[in-house]
């Protein structure tokens, strides 16, 4: 399959689960969450978040275990961004939670939704058993569909600041999203069309992005439950495409 197939290929399975789409992010959009639901469903990020460090980590030591050289300034590129300067990821996380009266203790001793609970140890799972190329792909599509000019993030930052109310300081990890994501879905788009060059790779890369998208779906899916105490998962807009063996019955 050429590179540009095979991109196409992994987008239309992006397009099964757009993130903007989601409950989480369309309940925001609509104005039907309130503000103490979306302070819950925040709770359920910032848990997720925490684990950046884990996860990027992994891939970080499977890229240089592998002499990976080619990627291994993307990997820190995005690395330093999430990680490095007076404020981590996690620190801006804990702003929108301090608006809602929650200390960092509180947030600590919070169950993960179910949703969350899976897309923690996916997420995790993924980074440190499989290539740094695949914890890479895995991101890729997820972030692309969220940062960027006009994309969901950017939506989902002027309806917390204008009809919700909250404070820009607050809301600030949806600005970041906006501003780094976009950069961090094409560099990781582009170490693919790079790096996964031969079926093998390809196929290893296909089943990182799906795992990604699924992952991420159940984190968003996790905000939703903690909100609303309901076990409920969202299916998506598109019939699921899975790679399977053909069934021959016998007559």
């Amino acid at each position: 399959m050429s590179l540009d197939e095979f991109i196409s290929e992994l987008w239309g399975c992006a397009r099964e689960v757009p993130m903007g789409e989601h409950p989480w992010f369309q309940g925001i959009l609509q104005h039907r969450w309130t503000r103490e639901q979306i302070i819950l469903g925040e709770v359920q990020h910032y848990l997720r978040v925490r684990t950046n460090p884990i996860f990027f980590g992994y891939i970080a030591v499977n890229a240089v275990a592998s002499k990976d050289y080619g990627l291994m300034g993307t990997v820190l590129e995005n690395f330093m961004e999430e990680l490095s300067g007076p404020r981590t990821h996690v620190d801006i996380m804990l702003q929108f939670l301090e608006e809602g009266g929650i200390s960092r203790e509180e947030a600590d001793r919070a169950e993960p939704a179910p949703g969350t609970a899976a897309a923690i140890e996916m997420i995790i799972g993924c980074c440190q058993r499989r290539s740094a190329l695949e914890g890479v792909a895995m991101l890729s599509f997820v972030e692309s569909q969220l940062g960027g000019a006009g994309k969901v993030s950017e939506k989902v930052f002027r309806e917390l600041t204008g009809h919700y109310g909250f404070s820009p300081r607050a809301a600030e990890t949806y600005r970041l999203h906006a501003e780094q994501d976009a950069g961090h879905g094409e560099r990781q788009i582009d170490a693919i069309r790079r790096f996964a060059t031969d079926a093998e790779t390809q196929e290893k890369v296909r089943r990182a992005v799906k795992l990604g998208l699924t992952a991420f779906c159940l984190e968003w899916d996790g905000h939703v439950q903690a909100m609303t105490g309901k076990r409920e998962f969202w299916s998506g807009v598109g019939p699921l495409s899975l790679r399977q063996p053909k069934v021959r019955l016998p007559e």
